[in-house]
């Protein structure tokens, strides 16, 4: 690395601005979003990282990986991420705006609009999207792309993507009983919800025990103490066994040249299988499987490497378009 690429490298580390939270009224619904950075002036046309979570969908989650995607692309790339409706404890004074409004049960295909709300009314209109998917958020970004057509999508970022067959998959056999003991969850919650912070903190330090957890883990994991978010998160999950079934194929082949999958080898919401299938179908798409040992939930403790992966792959197809590549020191 040249020395003058080391001092820009060093000082996009230093720069990296604070993420900042917001709560639009999205299909009106109140809903956090973290941003990280602003579109640079100089920059004709607009790019924009727009993260869509999985189950549990609590952006927090994803702080560290914006972060370091925003850093390796020198600042030129603002990253945003959106919560799930519901899925996100509010502040007080967003309450006390929104207090005749109801907290409400959101269900997958409300989710489902939700997002595609977003992207068509919160979005400038005047950029270009990079859509990151994790988890089941990879249906969504899929059902952005079939329901969104006006949106200039440069890439839709599949990763460890939970896009088919869900009660086939270890784990979703595994979840299929545990959806009829919800309010036993929700009742659990409620209690543990009059615990102080301080409290809550040592409980999750103590599940977490030996992991060496990123950034905004453990403060994001604080949501899921509130009845209302637990109640959410699994009235969603008990959708998807059910919905998530076949792989929308049509939507694939018709946007493959937009998509990049990234299969884990040990993931038990897409097995090795789904990744050899997928494969098999579309043998020309950018699809790849996971040789680095990075587990599902990689937020919790790989997203620096993800987004190393990500910014790399980004890089390239802005340097296919004929656009100029951005850095990625």
């Amino acid at each position: 690395m040249s020395f003058s690429r080391h001092i820009v490298k060093r000082m996009t580390q230093m720069l990296v601005p604070k993420i900042r939270s917001e709560y639009p009224c999205v299909d009106g619904i109140r809903t956090h979003v973290m941003k990280c950075g602003d579109f640079p002036a100089d920059q004709g046309k607009k790019l924009l990282y727009l993260i869509i979570p999985g189950n549990p969908g609590v952006v927090g989650y994803y702080d560290k990986f914006m972060r370091e995607l925003y850093r390796a692309h020198g600042g030129r790339i603002p990253v945003w991420g959106m919560a799930h409706a519901g899925h996100v404890i509010l502040p007080d004074d967003i309450i006390k705006e929104n207090s005749g409004a109801s907290k409400g049960t959101y269900g997958f295909k409300d989710q489902i609009a939700h997002k595609i709300a977003f992207v068509k009314n919160h979005v400038p209109r005047d950029t270009q999207l990079v859509l990151i998917g994790h988890s089941v958020g990879c249906y969504m970004v899929l059902e952005i792309l079939k329901h969104c057509p006006e949106v200039d999508v440069l890439k839709g970022v599949q990763l460890l993507p939970m896009i088919e067959r869900m009660k086939e998959t270890p784990n979703g056999s595994r979840l299929a009983p545990s959806t009829y003991f919800r309010w036993l969850a929700v009742f659990v919650a409620f209690l543990l919800s009059f615990l102080p912070d301080v409290a809550k903190r040592w409980l999750l330090k103590l599940y977490f025990l030996g992991r060496k957890l990123d950034e905004g883990a453990v403060e994001a994991s604080l949501n899921l103490f509130d009845p209302n978010v637990t109640n959410n998160s699994i009235f969603m999950g008990w959708q998807e066994l059910s919905l998530v079934r076949e792989p929308d194929l049509q939507c694939i082949g018709q946007h493959l040249d937009k998509l990049i999958f990234y299969y884990g080898v040990t993931d038990g919401w897409a097995p090795v299988s789904f990744y050899q299938r997928m494969k098999n179908t579309f043998p020309q798409g950018d699809i790849h499987l996971c040789d680095r040992g990075i587990q599902h939930a990689f937020c919790l403790e790989q997203s620096a490497e993800m987004a190393g992966m990500v910014a790399e792959w980004i890089e390239q197809a802005t340097a296919a378009e004929g656009g100029r590549p951005l850095h990625t020191g």
